[in-house]
């Protein structure tokens, strides 16, 4: 395919764009950070909602926008994560049956499709304004861990690319992302794992070790929500997400990986009492 000019300055534009807002906004303070992700969680919404039209599924938009935002307020002020976590998430499924009751035409598939595109985009987000707080307490704003998972993504995308271009020749799963190879992901994350140590570097604030299973765990399910998204976007019968970055396509392109790989980093970080 020929090189095309004006593709190659509209894709390298909106890529400095958006890396000099995300690294801003999450260096700068907490404050930009929740703001930044609070937007990020809307127009995910939308987009895994617009996937979900096409499935002919009608979500419940205003009821998963008003619970996403009640949850990201509570938990970004609230002392103790668990208490209002649960509480909003266990009554959430409810709120959406009751006004599946009273609806014309019932269909549990609106239901479905609202529940996964909650804890697909919401509840990463909310998962990150927790990650950059020290412990449980609002207050201290620590930015390094999610940074870290920024860069480890990035690299592994990067990696996974390059490694693939030159040496791939298995196919990872065609049906679903015809151009991934085992080669590919295998040099992602390898690629990651030596970042790992730069980072540690950097960022002293976790031992190496931790590092390096943050980093393998972001590549290896940074991956695998890259083929989730992909799997959506076939069955949606679309090529993007969406339309906000040109030559990019929407949030949920750029933002599957770190949305994936949150809840298990997450997770991690809570079991060696590093949040």
């Amino acid at each position: 395919m020929a090189f095309n000019v004006k593709t190659f300055y509209t894709r390298a534009s909106t890529a400095l764009i958006f890396v000099a807002l995300l690294l801003g906004c999450v260096w700068y303070s907490y404050l930009s950070f929740i703001i930044f992700f609070i937007v990020v969680g809307f127009i995910g919404l939308n987009e895994f909602f617009k996937l979900s039209e096409n499935l002919n599924a009608k979500p419940h938009k205003i009821t998963a926008y008003m619970f996403y935002f009640l949850l990201m307020v509570s938990v970004t002020w609230a002392n103790n994560l668990l208490i209002e976590f649960f509480m909003l998430i266990l009554i959430f499924p409810f709120v959406l049956l009751i006004i599946e009751l009273f609806k014309k035409e019932s269909a549990l598939i609106n239901t479905t499709f609202t529940l996964l595109g909650f804890m697909y985009v919401a509840i990463p987000c909310v998962l990150l304004t927790k990650i950059v707080q020290q412990g449980y307490e609002a207050g201290g704003y620590f930015p390094q861990k999610v940074l870290g998972m920024i860069f480890f993504v990035w690299i592994n995308d990067t990696g996974a690319y390059f490694v693939g271009s030159f040496f791939g020749k298995h196919k990872l799963y065609e049906k679903i992302s015809p151009n991934k190879t085992w080669e590919g992901t295998i040099g992602g994350i390898a690629l990651c794992i030596a970042l790992s140590f730069v980072v540690a570097m950097i960022f002293p604030q976790l031992a190496i070790i931790h590092w390096i299973v943050i980093s393998i765990i972001v590549a290896v399910f940074g991956n695998l929500g890259d083929l989730v998204e992909s799997m959506l976007k076939r069955m949606a019968g679309v090529k993007d997400s969406g339309t906000l970055m040109p030559g990019h396509g929407g949030v949920l392109d750029r933002f599957d990986s770190l949305f994936f790989s949150t809840p298990f980093v997450f997770c991690y970080l809570v079991l060696m009492g590093l949040l």
